[in-house]
């Protein structure tokens, strides 16, 4: 689970790359495990979610389709992993 301070860390990593200073190759290397570090965690946070909704449906008698639900997620965060790559490209 991420922290708010790792999470205002990212922030301030963020806005000082877009300053004309730039990071330095070690804060560089912070920010790139701090941005793992929240993919990972909302990642976690999202497979709870979709197992909850999983475990209502069932329990409601819902024709939800888990495959499809699974594929949607990995859609997402495969979404999610090609745009913190090209933030750390760019």
């Amino acid at each position: 689970m991420i922290t708010e301070k790792e999470i205002a860390r990212i922030n301030e990593l963020y806005h000082k790359s877009k300053e004309g200073g730039g990071l330095t190759s070690d804060e560089k290397n912070e920010q790139a495990k701090l941005r793992r570090a929240y993919i990972d965690s909302v990642k976690a946070n999202l497979g709870v979610y979709l197992k909850d909704i999983k475990n209502a449906s069932k329990e409601a008698g819902s024709d939800m389709d888990p495959a499809e639900a699974k594929k949607n997620a990995k859609k997402a965060m495969e979404a999610t992993d090609k745009e913190m790559a090209e933030e750390n490209i760019g």
